[in-house]
């Protein structure tokens, strides 16, 4: 699953994709816990809001991590 939010991350031009494939694998695992352990019907709502912020964050750090090269 990691490698797949990874290759996801580096296709949408995220400068880390590693470490964005990792926080989206931690959320991906956390959210599935929640949803067995907590029978919360409402986790992968919350894990979809926080993996856009996510993304939203990495794709922002994009130019400055540029143009900082």
């Amino acid at each position: 699953m990691r490698t797949l939010f990874t290759d996801l991350a580096r296709q949408a031009g995220v400068p880390d994709p590693q470490t964005l494939g990792r926080r989206l694998h931690l959320l991906y695992d956390g959210c599935a816990v929640s949803v067995r352990m907590d029978a919360d019907p409402e986790a992968a709502a919350a894990a979809r809001a926080t993996a856009e912020v996510l993304l939203d964050a990495a794709l922002s750090a994009a130019p400055e991590r540029a143009a900082a090269d």
